[in-house]
């Protein structure tokens, strides 16, 4: 039951993405640990296969074994769970301890790593209302309190199920802003794919220079590229920058690009915004690297297990939060891998009237990755109530609005632009505002559910 459990909940998440098997998984969890006299195991195996499922993708171009063990780290938190599961044998418990694992991994180690938090797999779910109240954590919660329901068959959880589906119903969708801003995403492509899709940088940036001039023939307020759409610093190379100012120039358009810089002898992972006046006019410097990706946490180690840890240099991370200004309205960047830090999304979110997330899916072509990413993307415009345009090198690019909508996207691997227009939303969620403290009291909950259900078994 632990490896069904496990496959139906990671089936949740794209290729499959249908997010009430991973309800149903959990119920199965909930009742197997309930029940079983080896919850440590069970808990460990369930996390393993779980994650190893849903981050397949992560191995592809860097082999099995830092695939394998980056399941294996991620089941490590499940431990606790199975611990809490046997300790005290409450189901209430149990689902405190998940919710508190998924928020302490999300942190821990370097920097934390929720791709796999349970939110991220339910943007279908009717349980999405409950994020821009609740935040990531809520819908966690309220998609494992559907799975104890379920894993009890009684008539009376059957009826808490309708009300809490009548509750999400009447729930009031985000609200709608005023004015936008129209932009025009360019999906460049690369020569190639993979690890070394960088290795010809001049082409990359070639590619999306080229593709703007060939798509961007109207009137926008701004020209959009990915993450990496300049993997060579302007600066550096004289070429480059007056390619950038003869494209703004000749299109009277600004530029938001993500770009690799210089800082103090390291590379930096940027966004910047571009116009024919200034040149470079606001940078924002990306402060959450991934690990293993752009940093090498345990170098020596790394380099031990995959030979392409040697090829990473460390990039240099940014300590300042700034949005580019366009037609009046605050953009505000979020590179890739920052779209699952809360902190990071959250202050952004607050500073922004609408997000912009430059990513580069090349290093995952062919995979689920970019799929699921999409999905993160779209629980962030939700519980933050924010239009966002995420952009790719190689795809998915997508428009979304406020309610997780996709108003429009471009498939993968092809050379594409995107235009639409981001509704501008200067409204702060509740799921924003009160950050840390809903989640204190979202884990509160599962405390006094079971200090509830102690007392009715002794009134008994």
């Amino acid at each position: 039951m632990i490896a069904l459990s496990a496959f139906l909940a990671s089936a949740s998440f794209a290729p499959i993405g249908i997010w009430f098997l991973g309800v149903l998984g959990y119920s199965f969890l909930l009742r197997k640990l309930s029940k079983s006299n080896s919850q440590l195991w069970h808990a460990f195996a369930f996390g393993f296969i779980y994650n190893a499922i849903v981050l397949y993708w992560s191995g592809k171009y860097v082999g099995a074994l830092p695939w394998i063990l980056l399941a294996f780290l991620q089941a490590l938190f499940y431990l606790p769970v199975g611990i809490v599961a046997k300790r005290w044998n409450s189901i209430w418990w149990t689902i405190g301890a998940l919710l508190l694992m998924e928020e302490f991994r999300s942190v821990f180690p370097f920097g934390g790593f929720g791709w796999t938090r349970i939110a991220y797999s339910q943007v279908e779910s009717p349980a999405v209302a409950i994020l821009p109240y609740g935040g990531v954590l809520a819908l966690s919660a309220l998609t494992l309190i559907l799975a104890a329901f379920i894993s009890k068959f009684r008539v009376g959880n059957f009826a808490k199920l309708f009300l809490i589906f009548i509750f999400l119903a009447i729930l009031p969708a985000n609200p709608q802003g005023s004015g936008s801003v129209k932009l025009i995403a360019i999906q460049g492509n690369t020569p190639s794919v993979g690890l070394d899709f960088n290795s010809r940088a001049q082409a990359v940036f070639n590619l999306h220079r080229d593709a703007t001039y060939k798509y961007a023939t109207g009137s926008y307020d701004a020209i959009i590229w990915p993450e990496n759409a300049i993997d060579i610093d302007p600066g550096s190379h004289p070429n480059v920058a007056s390619d950038i100012g003869e494209l703004t120039s000749d299109k009277e358009t600004p530029l938001i690009a993500g770009v690799v810089l210089r800082r103090d002898g390291s590379p930096a992972n940027a966004s910047v915004l571009y116009d024919s006046e200034s040149g470079a006019v606001t940078t924002y410097i990306k402060r959450g690297l991934t690990p293993f990706g752009e940093y090498m946490p345990l170098r020596g180690l790394a380099e031990f297990i995959s030979p392409f840890a040697a090829s990473v240099e460390d990039f240099k991370p940014g300590s300042e939060l700034v949005t580019h200004q366009v037609a009046g309205a605050s953009l505000g960047p979020v590179i890739c891998y920052e779209i699952i830090n809360d902190q990071l999304v959250g202050q952004m979110s607050r500073s922004s009237d609408a997000l912009i997330v430059q990513t580069n899916s090349a290093t995952f072509s062919g995979t689920a990755q970019s799929r699921q990413q999409l999905a993160i993307t779209r629980i962030r415009a939700i519980e933050y109530s924010k239009d966002v345009l995420s952009v790719s090198t190689i795809g998915i690019t997508a428009f979304i609005d406020s309610n997780g909508a996709v108003r429009s996207s471009t498939p993968e691997n092809i050379q594409q632009s995107l235009t639409g227009d981001l509704t501008l939303n200067s409204h702060v969620t509740l799921a924003s505002k009160f950050n840390h403290l809903s989640k204190l009291a979202i884990l509160a909950i599962f405390l006094i559910l079971r200090f509830a259900s102690l007392r009715k078994r002794v009134s008994k």
